[in-house]
């Protein structure tokens, strides 16, 4: 019986080769596919945050700019520089849905600006913009996040329709996670359209962006790597109304269509179709108090990612974002912010929530 059971050295090398190839299974595929869910859930939560800084200001907008700003022939003047230094404390880093550990964080915001006017119907904006976060008790949530930007607005109609383009060219490096780090591209045209003069708004835009992970290798089917770098492409229609309440509130409604074309082709991971609508207002409480916030829905239906026999992951995001800022003079404000989000999903692995609460200086000059 024993020397039938001895079937030699090249039963022992398949048997090893098996237990090898179980263990590579059990204990690599798990971690590399929670390193993916942390990426895509951080990300998600990194463009929220991105979102609540869009409507920190009443106005930002060329178009207003070239409608009631007389041109400046200094030089001096067309410069615009900002800086924040923020506080705050993040209630789950790791945005785990099963455990939550909280951190405080310094977050630093710097942008230059320059902005021209040619003429009378046109005007144009050079930009840089610089934005850090440090976490306190870890290092593989840091950001460092830089966006070089173009910005015209071209008056068809006078005030009525403007043309208004965007460019930007990002570069964003979390730390630790090289995977994560890209350089993207993102042009964005829209027609601002005045239903009522001064008052109500609306304007359709077109964007297009691409981003490009140099350290993230693309897979095929099974899970290989290969040698081909990462390449994302996103198509999105946006529309906004806008309606000016008086001349210190102002209510904006932002709906989106878009879709994510990703070379990776592994379970069709960052293959999805979105939709959001994003309800918010900016309002002058006296001339010092300003009040931004708003709401933010959002569909995500990924094409593939089924995992550990999960059909394909439907998402569906909730987030709250609210400040408060009082212009202490000319050239400082300070400013209070609230953020909150949650996402829900078909898929238990990729459900989270968050909430992180800030407080800081803002100096412009």
């Amino acid at each position: 019986m024993l020397k039938k059971m001895n079937k030699g050295p090249g039963f022992l090398k398949k048997g090893l080769t098996f237990i090898g190839l179980f263990i590579f299974l059990v204990l690599f595929l798990p971690l590399v596919r929670a390193q993916l869910t942390s990426e895509q859930i951080q990300t998600a939560k990194l463009e929220e945050q991105q979102e609540s800084k869009k409507i920190k200001q009443i106005t930002s907008g060329l178009e207003q700019r070239l409608r009631k700003a007389p041109r400046s022939k200094a030089f001096i003047e067309k410069l615009d520089f900002h800086y924040a230094a923020i506080e705050g404390f993040d209630l789950n880093v790791p945005l785990k849905s099963s455990s939550h550990k909280g951190s405080f964080y310094t977050e630093q915001e710097m942008t230059i600006r320059y902005t021209d006017r040619i003429k009378k119907g046109f005007i144009y904006r050079l930009s840089y913009d610089l934005w850090h976060i440090n976490y306190y008790n870890t290092s593989n949530r840091n950001i460092l996040e830089q966006n070089f930007k173009a910005e015209t607005a071209l008056r068809l109609i006078p005030k009525k329709l403007f043309l208004e383009t965007n460019y930007r060219y990002g570069i964003f490096r979390r730390q630790h996670t090289p995977i994560a780090d890209y350089n993207g591209n993102e042009v964005k045209i829209g027609l601002k359209h005045y239903l009522i003069k001064d008052k109500l708004y609306h304007k359709p835009s077109w964007i297009f962006r691409h981003h490009g992970y140099d350290k993230f290798k693309t897979r095929d089917a099974t899970g290989t790597p290969g040698l081909t770098k990462r390449r994302d492409n996103l198509n999105a229609i946006d529309y906004e109304i806008g309606i000016y309440l008086s001349h210190h509130v102002l209510i904006r409604l932002n709906n989106q269509f878009g879709r994510n074309e990703s070379n990776d082709g592994f379970k069709d991971f960052f293959d999805y179709s979105y939709y959001s609508v994003t309800p918010n207002i900016a309002w002058h409480i006296t001339p010092k108090w300003l009040f931004a916030g708003g709401l933010h829905y959002q569909r995500n239906i990924y094409d593939g990612r089924d995992v550990n026999g999960f059909p394909s992951e439907r998402e569906n995001l909730y987030s709250f974002f609210g400040g408060v800022y009082y212009q202490i003079n000319k050239h400082l404000t300070w400013s209070v912010n609230c953020n909150q989000i949650k996402n829900g999903s078909n898929i238990p692995d990729f459900e989270y929530d968050d909430a992180w609460f800030s407080t800081g200086i803002h100096a412009r000059f």
